[in-house]
């Protein structure tokens, strides 16, 4: 039987990224990373074969999308342990990647794996994604913002549109997707100077485990009016597009 890391290279194969033997070391030691850290529960699971076949497998994901660019750079907003960043750094290296999150303990832990992984094109940002959107040394400045499992869509638009400059893209990771938190998406997007680009179903090999993932892509068409985001809190108390 294919080992765990095995079935993950045959995968992103099929998605068109290649994994030789060291980024495959490195996501071994990610791997490690995340199941032996003991200072806080970053992801939930300590099972190393479930990291790689369900985490990274899902994170790697987001190559099977047509709609961004794999390099220049990406903001993986509301990143946790590192995902989908971490796996995005490394299996894309002429991508450059910040991590922004605002829970210092998962911080803490990030800064321990971006040391551990001696990665050269990753970046850890401790901060609130609102007060990110407004500090001119991020806003504007991405290529390409990511969100798993972060919020609705109107939600993640809002977080991420800002940070986005005109002509790049935001990918929102999505489980179900009711036609209702689409419609305000999209509808949000119009106020953000967004505009939905695709929808894609991710299939995967039938030997891997089966998760509904859908991978929603906007393409950042017109600058953010300088009222978003909204103060902390808002974007989630009052959605756009309701």
């Amino acid at each position: 039987m294919a080992t765990a890391l095995e079935q993950l290279r045959s995968q992103s194969s099929d998605w068109g990224v290649n994994l030789d033997r060291s980024r495959l070391s490195l996501l071994s030691l990610y791997a490690d990373l995340l199941a032996e850290y003991e200072l806080a529960n970053i992801i939930g699971t300590k099972d190393r074969e479930q990291i790689i076949l369900e985490h990274f497998t899902d994170s790697l994901s987001c190559l099977a999308t047509k709609g961004a660019r794999w390099r220049g750079s990406l903001v993986d907003v509301g990143t946790g342990g590192g995902l989908p960043g971490i796996p995005l750094s490394i299996a894309c290296p002429e991508l450059q990647v910040t991590l922004l999150e605002v829970t210092e303990k998962k911080v803490r832990f990030l800064e321990y794996a971006k040391a551990q992984l001696d990665l050269g094109n990753l970046e850890v940002l401790h901060a609130r994604v609102e007060e990110a959107g407004r500090d001119p040394r991020c806003r504007d400045a991405f290529d390409l913002a990511t969100a798993r499992a972060l919020a609705t869509l109107p939600v993640v638009l809002e977080y991420c549109a800002p940070l986005v400059r005109t002509g790049g893209a935001i990918l929102a990771m999505k489980g179900r997707l009711p036609e209702e938190e689409l419609s305000r998406g999209v509808a949000a997007s119009h106020q953000l100077g967004a505009k939905l680009r695709e929808v894609l179903k991710v299939e995967y090999r039938a030997q891997l485990p089966q998760k509904e993932r859908r991978l929603v892509v906007f393409d950042k068409v017109r600058a953010t009016s300088g009222r978003f985001p909204r103060r902390v809190g808002l974007a989630k108390k009052r959605p756009l597009g309701a």
